[in-house]
């Protein structure tokens, strides 16, 4: 190190650099240096060498780390910080980290730039909080940029590591999925944060080019995994403006209460806002103390409507959004010569507007790749013109939206693109609170004189069926005006069934035939993992699948159907042979109906403080007959069973058919959220189904 030092400053000596010196004291000098043997000099102001910890040549991206006086460390603020840990260390002694201190800002400026402000104190330990020792954030060049005010660690021996232009890397984002995008990801890794250590970080990120700054939206959320010791937030607006705001699980009334949560987390503070007017501002502030943990559930509702937090936007109503956005969507679906005929061509000789619709469908999902571009604001959300999205045969969700109901108007169908926030993300209740945004954009389409749900985002979904995350939500459908629900998609239309045939032979062995069927994201589900597994594998992903139902399992045949047209029902039949497949008790051998097995999710816990949200709704039914041997007969089978409540239904029955017997079953899904009141009944009803199911067939060989 000693000797690339040296060379640095030979080079030194001999140009004039951009860069930053980091001194010893902590701070950081930036601008233009130069050496002259002896000391430094930066711009016009003389650095003794001595003085100087680090040289940094070349562009350091405004990481300034000189800390400003108000945000600089004292003595008595770290002893603060241990005294306080020290008290909630004792209280919480299972916590992997406490949060001493937790601040966001979120401003608009009377310009329009909008600022978010983060301030942070942690106490690490375990491994697992080791994390709130890096920061990560996207930077879009020419929108938005980052500040860092501060970023230190204080060992437990008092030593204290303040953050360096080196502990900044910058790179492309990673991407889920193919990502078109100008932005990069901007990483700060804390230096000397360790278990035992307090970490304090504050920095502001600035949109300094809204495309429209009447979109700014707030939002805040003062509970954590972690317990928290203190935690405000200011929503401020330029004056004259008013900040709409809604308040979630701050009151004991909250409609959340007995829904998403059995009752209210423990905090201190007033839940009202204290509001604040300054010459050019006005500053909505909370502040509360003293929050406990959020103890996580298994298939708990969202972190999005668990915990205590406050949204705020600049307007009471959908009204601004509905014309804003309406008016890009419906700009963006112009329709073009080029996409009237290609319309028609589509839908060729159908005869009917289902028809119509299920043919564009499909040649939606198949013809134009699902590709990321991330942009402005008018591709975003209300996807780039239809002509565009034809003419790259890609575009992202909001493009292949626009492009879809363009396609649908061309042949005289209503058709709108919509924006969703998919139910995986949280159940974001537009009724109470006119959230204008979302992950996801979809299409509402009319056919029969009422509007339907379809995604074609997708490339896997047989028409009129989508994907499960579209539904049990409020949609927005800015074109027309409205905020819709869409309630859970019908267990019928996302369902697995199947007709087996069992021949039982008098050795105990068996010969299976199963024949299966789908629709909706089951339908989906399988079709794709056929479809992206070459066909070579297929036997041995047939070989695995049978051995799931019975344990020694062989697989002799099988058949898959329409892996690749989707306008067409997917399924599949196998035939299996099983050598034990009779268990013997007593003078009776015991039969069991091939892979019948259900499960309710959730139900692991004796009580639970949070409602349940279900991965998806869905029908399952199996008709199985079942061939017994010469002689051979029933001599006991299980009762018939019904059991039906608000979230799922079960029905069952074994017949004897002769000397053999038939056993039939649906098994229906009908609701995403079990609110957390009737979790009990749920529990309850769930485990008599269990029970249920582990009956079996008692046989009576011949003699």
């Amino acid at each position: 190190m000693k000797k690339h030092y040296s060379i640095l400053l030979l080079a030194l000596t001999a140009c004039i650099f951009a860069g930053q010196l980091n001194l010893k004291d902590g701070s950081n000098l930036t601008g233009n240096v130069y050496y002259d043997g002896d000391a430094f000099r930066i711009d016009n102001e003389e650095v003794e060498r001595d003085m100087v910890n680090k040289v940094f040549l070349g562009d350091v991206k405004g990481t300034e780390t000189a800390v400003a006086d108000e945000h600089k460390l004292t003595e008595a603020k770290i002893a603060e910080w241990r005294e306080t840990a020290a008290v909630m260390e004792e209280e919480y002694p299972d916590a992997n980290g406490l949060i001493l201190f937790d601040y966001g800002r979120q401003a608009l400026t009377s310009d329009g730039r909008e600022i978010n402000e983060s301030r942070y104190t942690v106490k690490i330990l375990t491994q697992q909080a080791k994390g709130w020792a890096q920061r990560g954030w996207y930077i879009d060049e020419g929108i938005n940029r980052v500040k860092i005010l501060y970023a230190r660690s204080i060992a437990p021996d008092g030593t204290v590591s303040d953050y360096s232009p080196e502990d900044i890397t910058y790179s492309e984002p990673t991407r889920g999925e193919v990502f078109f995008g100008k932005g990069q990801s901007m990483s700060l890794t804390i230096p000397g944060a360790d278990i035992g250590s307090i970490v304090d970080v504050g920095y502001i990120s600035e949109t300094y080019a809204p495309e429209d700054p009447e979109l700014f939206m707030t939002q805040f959320f003062f509970q954590s995994l972690e317990p928290v010791k203190f935690a405000a937030t200011d929503f401020e607006v330029p004056k004259g403006r008013t900040l709409h705001f809604e308040k979630f699980l701050m009151t004991q009334d909250d409609p959340y209460i007995g829904q998403t949560i059995s009752e209210l987390p423990k905090f201190s503070g007033s839940v009202e806002p204290t509001i604040i007017e300054t010459d050019s501002s006005t500053i909505y502030h909370w502040e509360v103390t003293d929050v406990e943990p959020l103890i996580m559930e298994s298939n708990a509702v969202s972190y999005l409507n668990s915990v205590p937090g406050i949204f705020g936007g600049l307007y009471p109503d959908f009204s601004y959004y509905h014309k804003r956005f309406g008016e890009l969507h419906s700009e963006h679906m112009k329709l073009t010569p080029t996409l009237d005929s290609l319309a028609w061509e589509i839908v060729g000789d159908a005869g009917t507007d289902e028809e119509k619709v299920a043919r564009l469908y499909h040649w939606v999902q198949r013809n134009i790749r699902y590709i990321s571009v991330k942009g402005a604001l008018a591709s975003r959300f209300g996807g780039h013109y239809a002509q565009i999205t034809y003419d790259n045969k890609y575009g992202d969700c909001s493009d292949k939206a626009v492009f879809f109901a363009t396609l649908c108007k061309a042949v005289g169908i209503e058709a709108y693109p919509i924006i969703v926030m998919t139910n995986d993300a949280g159940f974001l209740d537009r009724s109470r609170f006119p959230f204008w945004g979302g992950n996801h954009a979809i299409n509402e389409v009319w056919w029969d004189g009422k509007p339907h749900i379809l995604d074609a985002t997708n490339n896997l979904f047989r028409f009129p069926y989508y994907s499960m995350g579209n539904c049990d939500l409020f949609y927005a459908n800015y074109v027309r005006g409205e905020i819709v629900y869409n309630p859970p998609i019908a267990p019928e239309d996302n369902a697995m069934q199947s007709r087996t045939h069992v021949q039982v032979f008098p050795d105990g062995s068996a010969s299976i035939s199963d024949s299966f069927w789908y629709s909706g994201n089951m339908e989906a589900m399988y079709r794709g993992w056929f479809q992206y597994t070459p066909q070579i594998q297929h036997s041995k992903v047939m070989e695995q699948f049978v051995a799931q139902r019975k344990s020694g399992a062989a697989l002799q045949d099988y058949a898959i159907y329409e892996i690749d047209d989707i306008s067409k029902p997917f399924g599949m039949r196998f035939e299996y042979n099983v050598r034990d497949y009779l268990i013997e008790a007593g003078d009776y051998l015991l039969l069991e109906v091939p892979a019948l097995r259900y499960s309710f999710e959730g139900i692991d816990l004796k009580e639970r403080n949070f409602g349940i949200k279900i991965d998806m709704t869905y029908m399952r039914t199996h008709d199985v007959s079942f061939d017994l041997p010469d002689g051979w007969f029933a001599a006991f089978l299980p009762e018939d069973f019904h059991l039906e409540n608000d979230f799922f239904t079960y029905d069952a029955k074994y017949t004897r058919e002769g000397e053999n017997v038939r056993f039939v079953d649906t098994f229906r899904i009908t609701k995403l959220r079990i609110p957390i009141s009737e979790y009990d009944n749920y529990k309850e009803d769930a485990e008599k189904i269990l029970a249920y199911l582990k009956q079996r067939i008692f046989l009576s060989p011949a003699s």
